[in-house]
């Protein structure tokens, strides 16, 4: 080798071609040392967005857990909002028939009020028909009594009369 490298000194186009190798040989090394940078760099790069997307995926799969919580609570909350709205309409229901059966009992109670009225009314009359009554029946019994009296003494006299007139015309 050592021969090699004095052959080359002292001969200029070996020097030259010697020069030009070293410059190829120089221009792959700079080229292999540059694409060996950016492989790192690429490499770290992948390595960074492996991690990102990791990240991410992580994320993601977390908020498709949330999303899916929350569409699980919606549901729930417009099926209680239906329930809510069917509530709704039984106490609107309720309330419109408990208005009228307000109505009906306040139309009632008018009534029995005037049927106690009627019925305050009905006994006194009642009352006073059965004083009359006694009054009447009193005042017949003594009539009655009076009568028969009067027609025992009616009796009586035609006998006398009738007696009378016989003796008379004997």
């Amino acid at each position: 080798m050592n021969e090699w490298i004095a052959k080359l000194s002292s001969d200029p186009t070996w020097m030259f071609i010697g020069a030009m190798a070293l410059v190829v040989l120089l221009f792959i090394v700079l080229v292999v040392v540059v694409s060996s940078m950016r492989v790192k760099s690429y490499k770290e790069r992948f390595v960074n967005v492996q991690i990102d997307n990791e990240a991410k995926a992580k994320e993601i799969t977390e908020l498709q857990r949330e999303l899916q919580a929350l569409k699980i609570q919606n549901a729930k909350q417009s099926q209680e909002l239906q329930q809510f709205a069917q509530t709704r309409e039984d106490l609107l229901s309720t309330q419109t028939e408990l208005e009228t059966l307000r109505k009906r009992y306040h139309e009632l109670e008018k009534l029995q009020s005037q049927t106690d009225a009627k019925l305050e009314h009905t006994e006194t009359l009642y009352a006073k028909l059965q004083e009359e009554h006694r009054t009447f029946q009193e005042r017949f019994d003594t009539i009655s009594e009076e009568n028969s009296k009067l027609r025992i003494n009616n009796a009586r006299l035609l006998m006398k009369l009738e007696t009378e007139e016989r003796q008379r015309e004997q």
